[in-house]
């Protein structure tokens, strides 16, 4: 299950990124405008400058093509994540352990992410008007999104680094250094 769903991140990555339906035609259209979801804790101005950069293609591309896919995306790297951290979890800890936990983590990391993708698709919808407080909202979202994203994968690396040292100093005191 795990190897599946990394398959189907990489999938849903390179449908997301390339062509004919991604990113990669997005920036061919708009002369290489990318979009508002790759933007970081960003202001209304920011928000609506990328907007107006995208242009009227670039703005209805986004809303047909690049939005759907970003539906499939944070479904792909949560499940994933869950998956994983919970597999080297399960190596690692006693069952009972409370650290189990953690992998809940990519879910709220997941759950931002639609939060900011429907206040994109929102602030698309009502375009030419100006939503502020959509795109201040969204723009926090953006941020704990990204926050969200970096513990996850903090989560990962110390459940990874805890299991490899789990498993040397088990091997050491099985094989002792005379």
């Amino acid at each position: 299950m795990v190897l599946v769903s990394l398959i189907a991140v990489i999938i849903a990555t390179m449908l997301l990124m390339g062509m004919p339906f991604g990113i990669a035609r997005l920036e061919e259209i708009t002369g290489g405008a990318g979009i508002l979801d790759n933007s970081f804790l960003y202001t209304p101005e920011e928000a609506y400058a990328v907007l107006i950069t995208l242009g009227d293609a670039g703005r209805a591309f986004d809303l047909t093509h690049i939005v759907p896919l970003d539906f499939i995306f944070p479904f792909t790297y949560t499940f994933a994540s869950v998956l994983v951290i919970s597999w080297v979890l399960n190596r690692w800890l006693p069952d009972r352990s409370p650290w189990h936990m953690a992998n809940l983590v990519p879910i709220l990391w997941g759950g931002m992410d639609y939060l900011e993708n429907t206040g994109i698709i929102v602030m698309l919808l009502c375009w030419p008007a100006r939503l502020y407080t959509v795109a201040s909202v969204t723009g926090i979202v953006s941020f704990l999104k990204v926050m969200f994203c970096i513990v996850s994968v903090l989560i990962l690396f110390g459940a990874v680094t805890g299991w490899i040292l789990t498993c040397i100093r088990a091997r050491c005191q099985r094989n002792p250094v005379a």
